[in-house]
């Protein structure tokens, strides 16, 4: 087994570590989570597929490279509603959502489901994701900082500044730098999606106590809801 393989593997494994704590947390209740456990879900696959972890034929493996590319950025931006705690700014999001996705039917509608279109789809939403989770980050660290509370927002928005900058990376020498140093790509690909995943993994643990609290307060607001409105 050389370096890639087992950088491979160690990378399918830790991918299953964010989904376990969404699972096991029942974070999955919050659509913004559910949007991340099913990109997870997704890569997780993926992965398997393209490590030969699982068996699959070449169509098959295409196929599941292909929906991992598209939902990428219409789940990731869905994820970072969970970092928008106005209702303006998830209608941006959602906005924004809706006009990539019909960008995404207009780019397959030219190009059909080819290489092409995963160029034309991925360039400008990983740029997307990576400017805005960016400004997020910069905006919870100072919330982080002055109130000290939801370090593991933080770390969560840290991960997907961490991914999107090296999917960036990725993007420029596999697509238009077309570099023939594929080897190099693909370890670059498992070491920051194995970082990425950790982070992801450490900041949703975190941030268990903090959705507690949450919860407690929404269960408070209905009981006195109850008591004021009869």
């Amino acid at each position: 087994m050389n370096w890639n393989d087992l950088l491979g593997v160690v990378c399918v494994v830790s991918f299953t570590i964010p989904i376990v704590i969404v699972l096991y947390n029942r974070y999955y209740t919050h659509r913004s989570l559910t949007a991340l456990l099913l990109y997870y879900s997704i890569v997780f696959t993926d992965n398997l597929v393209s490590n030969y972890v699982v068996p699959a034929t070449s169509k098959v493996a295409w196929v599941i490279n292909l929906v991992d590319n598209y939902v990428y950025v219409p789940l990731m931006l869905t994820a970072l509603l969970f970092f928008c705690a106005s209702k303006q700014k998830q209608q941006k999001i959602r906005l924004l959502t809706l006009i990539f996705l019909a960008y995404e039917v207009v780019i397959i509608g030219i190009f059909g489901f080819s290489f092409n279109s995963v160029i034309y789809i991925t360039g400008p939403g990983v740029a997307i994701i990576l400017i805005y989770s960016f400004y997020l980050f910069v905006r919870q660290v100072k919330f982080s900082i002055f109130h000290g509370k939801n370090h593991g927002r933080v770390l969560m928005l840290a991960a997907i500044v961490f991914d999107s900058s090296c999917y960036s990376i990725i993007f420029f020498f596999n697509y238009i730098e077309k570099t023939p140093y594929q080897n190099d790509v693909f370890k670059l690909y498992y070491i920051s999606s194995i970082i990425s995943s950790v982070l992801m993994a450490i900041g949703l643990q975190l941030m268990n106590k903090r959705m507690k609290e949450l919860r407690a307060i929404k269960i408070t607001r209905r009981e006195l809801a109850m008591i004021f409105n009869q």
